[in-house]
């Protein structure tokens, strides 16, 4: 699925996504929350915010820093806004592409990306991550969830609509992201499998590998 086809699938299912999260994600999330350790005061962005469950939780965490969103789809973003108003909580939101991010660089001392990048092209996984990269702080952090390879039936089946019929399944497929974060300049510190009513995520935390690559 291109970006614009993305765009437009979320666009659509932006009502009905928040309980597939709820039924497979949130155990993830919580994890990845956890392992982020946010601090008071700290900058916290979140690419590809989707329909705003995890980013209100965020805000609770941030207290008096800033928390700032990112979503591609205007869909996720309507729900998103709805959300925060709905819970009270602070934010911004924006519209904006995980590949070329609207920030500064070394805006934020937190980045989180959750099942974001397995939708991505390979190509634009390793941009995105450099975009990450690009906006962390240099003592930042980067905290992902993303699909993890699943049970043998269940993984070949997946892929068969991932290659046949993607759209069936939102466009996103398990990816081997350890890689591509050494390529974009981050040193994996956790990666961790977390199993929910049988779908597999993998939590991840890395870290800006070389401070100095930042003046390259």
């Amino acid at each position: 699925m291109t970006p614009r086809n993305l765009q437009r699938y979320y666009d659509i299912v932006a009502p009905l996504y928040s309980f597939w999260a709820w039924l497979t994600e949130s155990r993830a999330a919580q994890r990845a929350l956890e392992a982020a350790a946010i601090q008071p005061g700290e900058s916290v962005l979140e690419v590809g915010l989707g329909t705003g469950e995890f980013f209100s939780r965020l805000g609770v965490a941030v207290e008096r820093g800033r928390c700032v969103g990112v979503d591609l789809s205007a869909g996720m973003l309507r729900r998103a806004r709805r959300r925060l108003q709905a819970d009270r909580r602070a934010g911004v939101l924006c519209r904006g592409d995980a590949c070329q991010l609207p920030f500064l660089p070394a805006s934020f001392d937190v980045i989180f990306s959750c099942y974001m990048l397995d939708l991505l092209p390979e190509a634009d996984i390793q941009r995105a991550l450099a975009e990450f990269f690009r906006v962390a702080k240099p003592q930042g952090r980067l905290v992902m969830t993303v699909m993890a390879r699943q049970a043998r039936g269940f993984d070949a089946a997946w892929m068969w609509f991932y290659r046949h019929a993607p759209v069936l399944i939102g466009g996103c497929r398990p990816v081997a992201i350890a890689p591509a974060l050494a390529a974009t300049g981050w040193r994996v510190e956790l990666a961790e499998e977390v199993s929910q009513r049988g779908f597999r995520s993998e939590v991840i935390l890395a870290r800006p590998l070389h401070v100095e690559l930042r003046a390259a």
